[in-house]
């Protein structure tokens, strides 16, 4: 690690280059970003989606990458709705009943939520007699020490019962009544051979629009996801989803009466749900269900793609570790001697007096094809020599990663064990469908951008600072230890403003950071050698130079540095 005193210094250096001022600038909000027959997408819908995103995800999406992304995923978004519209999805009775069914969970939710909101309490001498009777759930605490758990637990003890009881109102309010026995003579195996029953009801109430019969069951039933249709296997498991299903229809119709769906947020989701049954089902329409996948093509594919369905090769070696490369071949021609002869004894006897790591007898299980060697990290060298070795043969003695002389002997080849196809059948069609419907989907989705005339503007999203914007803004991220995003704003320079001034600074104070602030060494002496090759001689090269030869450990010149500098 190159010295503080020393770090200070090259960062006055180089900020000394930088003038400190910010001038802010938006994307105003009517910028249209894309056009297409029959709309547009501004930048403040763009906004608007991203505002909607989980707050945990939103940050990938407030790059200028990521809000170009985000254009793409939305103009995608509203083709296949426009096709969706042409098509008379709107009106289509399988997608009112999908659509229903989620609007009705969502309003459902909503309900409940209200509620517990408004109407859930939990009282003084409930959390008294909670805490008394649970105190070894709260040890060493006093009441007041222990109320916020105390509440929590409650809370979470309560809730269920107040829905519950607030479910037996609304079943008494709708007059709702389940007869089981229909229930149970369901072939809920078989679900078409259930034509004698058909007509028979099973839940009856005073709101009709509550009420059910088998044949409208069995519509329900077809359009659930075929991993939710596999969970309802048996009477119970059938008796258990249709009470679910009243106790979301009598909350539901009580949100009605509630005047739940004319809320704005709540006719915001209403619309969207709608809107995302529409596109789901087109997207079915036109790639999953466009794909050939017969039992030929499955088996074509799994031929084309066995390493997708093969276990992964592995190897098994014994390596040998040394100072020096003399003693390395010197031991090395002891090892292939003891080896023929097949004693191992001998080998482990080597091993302890004269390896520099004879831990485990020197071996190492489990190495795959991915340049990284247990016990050792990274070590692409080292990689490569483990899976170039014939498995017959003692390597050769190379150098690894850490400067030690290594050769090994390979004692197990476990090469790639492709799956037997009849019992991976499913796995590998749900891998060719998405193989397939990826590339089917692409195929679609530019077929609509010329069909609906899409226009993409995604440079308008694009905020080019000036030089010393994007160097104040590094300098803030710096001081506030947010170093990924001065690295950001150090690219921003290199990308924009290649004058060999600029982007000379910034290469650098990015290659700084990555050795004394982010501890990427590796990165670090990567980027001042790319750093000193590309540019002409400058103020920065004196210390970029000897920053690399720090990084390497090649550099005792600091002290005299140190020592010129008094």
């Amino acid at each position: 690690m190159i010295s503080k005193d020393f770090s200070k210094k090259i960062s006055i250096v180089v900020l000394t280059f930088i003038t400190l001022f910010l001038i802010s600038e938006e994307i105003p909000g009517d910028k249209v970003l894309a056009e297409f027959d029959g709309g547009q997408i501004t930048m403040s819908q763009l906004e608007e989606r991203i505002n909607n995103i989980p707050p945990f995800y939103q940050s990938r999406y407030k790059t200028e990458e990521g809000k170009i992304s985000l254009l793409d995923m939305m103009c995608t978004e509203e083709l296949f709705y426009l096709e969706a519209v042409a098509a008379g999805l709107e009106n289509d009775e399988d997608v009112n009943m999908k659509s229903d069914t989620q609007i009705k969970s969502t309003l459902s939710r909503m309900r409940k939520q209200d509620l517990i909101e408004n109407e859930f309490i939990i009282t003084e001498e409930e959390k008294h007699e909670y805490f008394i009777q649970n105190q070894d759930k709260f040890p060493g605490k006093t009441y007041e020490e222990a109320i916020s758990s105390v509440e929590a637990k409650l809370r979470n003890d309560k809730q269920k019962d107040f829905l519950d009881k607030k479910k037996a109102e609304f079943f008494e309010k709708y007059n709702v009544v389940i007869d089981t026995t229909v229930i149970e003579s369901i072939n809920i195996k078989n679900i078409d051979e259930n034509e004698a029953i058909l007509d028979e009801q099973f839940v009856f109430s005073s709101e009709p629009r509550m009420e059910k019969n088998v044949a409208l069951f069995i519509d329900y039933f077809k359009g659930l996801p075929p991993q939710r249709q596999e969970t309802i296997n048996s009477p119970e498991k059938l008796k258990e989803h249709i009470n679910e299903l009243v106790e979301t229809d009598v909350f539901y119709f009580d949100a009605l009466e509630q005047g739940f769906d004319k809320k704005e947020d709540a006719v915001d989701t209403i619309e969207q749900t709608k809107k995302t049954v529409m596109l789901r089902t087109v997207y079915n329409q036109l790639v999953v269900d466009k794909l050939d996948l017969g039992d030929d093509k499955i088996r074509e594919f799994y031929d084309n793609n066995l390493d997708k369905f093969s276990s992964k090769p592995y190897r098994k070696i014994q390596a040998f570790y040394f100072d020096k490369e003399d003693k390395a071949n010197d031991v090395l021609k002891k090892v292939e001697k003891a080896v023929k002869k097949e004693n191992e004894d001998s080998i482990t006897k080597l091993i302890e007096e004269n390896s520099i790591h004879p831990e485990k007898n020197g071996i190492l299980d489990y190495i795959y094809q991915n340049g990284i060697v247990p016990g050792i990290g990274k070590d692409e060298i080292y990689s490569q020599k483990i899976w170039e070795t014939d498995p017959d043969q003692m390597s050769e003695v190379f150098k690894n990663s850490k400067d030690e002389f290594v050769f090994f002997r390979i004692l197990e080849d476990h090469p790639a064990d492709p799956q037997p196809f009849e019992e991976i059948k499913e796995k590998i069609k749900m891998s060719m469908t998405k193989d397939l419907a990826k590339t089917k989907f692409e195929e679609v989705t530019k077929e609509f951008e010329v069909k609906y005339n899409l226009k993409k503007y995604p440079d308008r999203l694009v905020i080019k600072l000036t030089p010393e914007e994007y160097f104040t803004k590094a300098e803030n991220a710096q001081k506030n230890r947010r170093y990924q995003d001065a690295i950001f704003y150090y690219d921003k320079v290199m990308k924009y403003y290649p004058n060999n001034t600029d982007d000379y600074k910034a290469m650098f104070m990015k290659a700084f950071l990555y050795a004394e602030e982010m501890n990427k060494q590796g990165e670090a002496i990567k980027l001042f050698e790319e750093f000193l090759e590309k540019y002409p001689e400058g103020d920065l090269h004196e210390s970029a130079r000897f920053m690399t030869k720090e990084l390497k450990g090649e550099s005792n010149l600091f002290d005299e540095i140190e020592a010129s500098d008094k």
